[in-house]
């Protein structure tokens, strides 16, 4: 079996991002980071076209993904409340504490209850197994999620 990888700085695939950690002393306080992803895909068998997997695929399915993130603070969708006074505007709300207000476009929803990054990686690896999914029948996914330099969470099945 064959293995493909997209390195993420390489590769323009890049974002920035705000976010918190609720349950940390430094990173409790709204922040940002400068992010990228590598894509591991192995198990793949070669195809008749001597390729496993075109690597263009893989971009098509992480660049919109990597786009609703871009330049939004990622808040869970737990912390979030409707403005009572304009609807446009998201409250958050963070173990039940006023944290701050967002228009509704600054915001990227998040799924999971914390937007660290290895949660950031476990919803990248979702997203992208459902896609491959369409494409290929077995394979192995591990995704690394850069936050920073030197600072890696990775997630796989």
């Amino acid at each position: 079996m064959f293995s493909i990888e997209i390195l993420g700085n390489e590769k323009n695939l890049a974002w920035s991002s705000g976010h918190y950690v609720p349950d940390n002393i430094k990173c409790k306080r709204l922040h940002g980071h400068d992010y990228s992803i590598d894509i591991n895909i192995s198990g793949i068998p070669l195809r008749e076209n001597g390729m496993t997997l075109d690597f263009t695929i893989i971009k098509e399915i992480i660049r919109p993904l990597i786009g609703k993130m871009d330049h939004r603070f990622i808040v869970p969708e737990n912390d979030l409340r409707e403005n009572s006074k304009n609807n446009n505007i998201l409250d958050v709300y963070v173990n039940g504490e006023y944290k701050a207000s967002m228009k509704k476009e600054e915001v990227f929803v998040f799924e999971y209850e914390v937007a660290s990054a290895e949660y950031i990686a476990k919803y990248f690896h979702k997203k992208i197994s459902e896609e491959l999914k369409k494409e290929i029948n077995n394979f192995y996914l591990k995704i690394k999620v850069h936050e920073g330099l030197g600072n890696i969470a990775i997630y796989s099945e």
